[in-house]
């Protein structure tokens, strides 16, 4: 029975090994310049750029948008 539940903890180390294991293939593929793409990495990285440009394009028309406006108010709420 001991035996039993000493595997049952095996379980989470192996996995946590697996892990770092492939974490370091990736970097030593990425400094060697062996980097493997695909197409749906190629459309992912394509989305993230339009996207990034159109958040830029956004927050520009923003930005234009407030220097046209008065920074002060001329008047409170209340009125006076």
């Amino acid at each position: 029975m001991a035996t039993g539940a000493g595997l049952g903890n095996l379980i989470p180390v192996a996995m946590t090994l697996v892990g770092v294991v492939s974490m370091l293939r990736a970097r030593r593929n990425r400094r060697t310049g062996r980097v493997e793409t695909d197409d749906t990495s190629e459309r992912r990285q394509a989305s993230a750029a339009e996207m990034e440009r159109r958040m830029a394009s956004y927050l520009a028309g923003r930005d234009i948008g407030r220097a046209d406006a008065d920074p002060e108010p001329t008047t409170q709420e209340n009125g006076r």
